[in-house]
């Protein structure tokens, strides 16, 4: 199992940022490891190839609570790698597409 960063970041305003990493913060499997970074840098998580699926689900539940918010990006880091992954989740697009790519991306060696 292979461990990295994920930063998410969003076109808006820091309440929408701190929002969001109350509301993944709130999910167990991602409790201490969420903090905002501000607001250049988004929001960032500690993720593995385990706790993917809780973080992707829950990012895309915050998605589409918001109505007609601005695009978030996502980009995924391995540890110890330099290689990147950069996803752009849109307004809600799909989760297992996103989750799949992102599980793909920490499992490579």
């Amino acid at each position: 199992m292979t461990a990295g960063i994920a930063a998410i970041t969003v076109d808006g305003s820091a309440d929408e940022l701190q929002h969001l990493a109350s509301w993944l913060g709130a999910e167990d499997e991602l409790a201490g490891r969420v903090r905002l970074a501000g607001p250049e840098s988004g929001v960032v998580v500690m993720v593995s190839s385990r706790s993917a699926g809780t973080f992707c689900r829950s990012l895309f539940g915050w998605l589409r609570r918001r109505y007609d918010g601005p695009p978030v990006s996502l980009t995924v880091k391995r540890s110890g790698a330099v290689e990147e992954l950069d996803v752009d989740c849109g307004r809600g697009s799909d989760v297992d597409q996103v989750l799949a790519s992102v599980r793909g991306f920490l499992d490579q060696d």
